[in-house]
């Protein structure tokens, strides 16, 4: 009877590996087994209902366990792990536990980063230590690495986390192996992408779409063949379980980095993104490359604003969406804001040469067709014009 604790249960990447969790467990069924025999807990701050998703995965979301509650509080996180056994008494053990609720998105207070990253992932992790949980899978990232050019990281290689966020992330992964009862995997995903994302490559999703109503091409920035290596978020869950049951009661801490083996490069990030909506990427580096090197400060985002979320609006507005929680502005924490000191490469092949854990990539590069994925689902939402591609 396996048991899964999922925290973060409702977010970018909880959602992912909930329904993988839930497809395997069809499958298990199909087989023979019963759904008895499966425990499957989501754990988040919001009720799935407010979090954006289409209707089947509400529906989906009915099928297991979920409990909402405040991720801050350590009673609250306590009481997350407490479920009845077979015979009707109280336990606290799970197989495997799944920390995918650390905070990820930019432009928080470093208050808010210290609290909804570093100690609620240490809260988790001392937990699942205390109550002998057979596993404990930290989603981190890998924004990570000190800047070596425009070459690919290991895991190994040196860190300089360039922001709060970063640091938050790494404070949390050093203190969490320095819980040695703890059977620990950590993987750090590059720039992620996949149904429900709404700051890594959405905000270029919706430049292409400005671009194409606009009938212009779509203006890029940084040069063409700088490293912006990604990850479909199903294959973070994906990884997330195969690790979770390959490091299952093993002492020691496993560290993976995920990223797909197309070795994203900006232009064909770019151009995939453009593809979408039928336009094409233009680099215009001399005037562009100038004007986004000065957005890093805070001066421009008046700017920002004229030239990006005003059209949005005014688009918005024309297709009658009057409330859209997506936005075409990069934050300065996010990595494309700092392609041109700090390229995100990121080798992220250990995972798929580890022996006996049997990980594949399922998206080796980001297609088309993948970010159309996300683009229908908004539309579905009522979050996107329904504009054809």
């Amino acid at each position: 009877m396996p048991s899964f604790l999922v925290f973060g249960g409702a977010n970018f990447y909880g959602r992912a590996l909930i329904q993988q969790l839930c497809k395997e467990r069809e499958q298990a069924i199909a087989a023979g087994e019963s759904k008895a025999d499966w425990v499957i807990r989501g754990v988040d701050k919001i009720l799935p209902q407010l979090a954006s998703f289409p209707v089947d995965t509400l529906h989906l979301y009915q099928t297991f366990d979920y409990r909402m509650g405040n991720l801050r509080s350590q009673e609250f996180l306590e009481r997350a792990f407490v479920r009845d056994s077979a015979d009707g008494s109280q336990q606290h053990s799970w197989d495997y536990v799944f920390n995918f609720a650390a905070e990820h998105k930019f432009g928080q207070t470093d208050q808010v980063y210290e609290q909804d990253v570093h100690q609620i992932s240490v809260s988790i992790a001392r937990l699942a230590a205390q109550f002998e949980a057979g596993v404990l899978v930290q989603l981190s990232t890998a924004h990570v690495f000190k800047a070596k050019g425009n070459a690919r990281h290991s895991e190994d290689d040196n860190l300089d986390p360039p922001h709060e966020l970063a640091e938050a992330h790494i404070r949390a992964e050093n203190d969490m192996r320095a819980i040695t009862a703890l059977p620990l995997v950590i993987l750090r995903p590059a720039l992620c992408y996949g149904p429900g994302d709404r700051q890594n490559v959405v905000p270029m999703l919706i430049a292409a779409l400005l671009s194409k109503v606009g009938g212009e091409k779509m203006p890029v920035l940084w040069e063409k063949d700088l490293r912006v290596n990604t990850v479909h978020v199903d294959d973070v869950a994906s990884a997330a379980i195969k690790t979770a049951r390959w490091h299952y009661k093993t002492p020691g801490a496993a560290l993976f980095n995920l990223a797909d083996p197309g070795d994203t490069t900006n232009i064909v990030l770019a151009q995939t993104v453009a593809k979408v909506f039928g336009t094409e990427p233009t680099f215009n580096n001399s005037a562009v490359n100038f004007f986004v090197k000065r957005l890093k400060t805070a001066e421009l985002t008046e700017e920002v604003n004229e030239s990006l979320l005003g059209p949005w609006m005014d688009l918005l507005s024309a297709h009658g969406i009057s409330n859209s929680s997506l936005s075409p502005y990069i934050d300065q924490e996010h990595p494309y804001c700092r392609l041109d000191s700090r390229p995100l490469g990121v080798d992220g092949s250990r995972i798929t040469s580890t022996p006996g854990l049997g990980f594949e990539y399922a998206y080796s590069t980001p297609t088309t067709a993948a970010l159309q994925v996300i683009v229908e689902e908004f539309q579905q939402l009522g979050l996107w014009p329904q504009i054809a591609a």
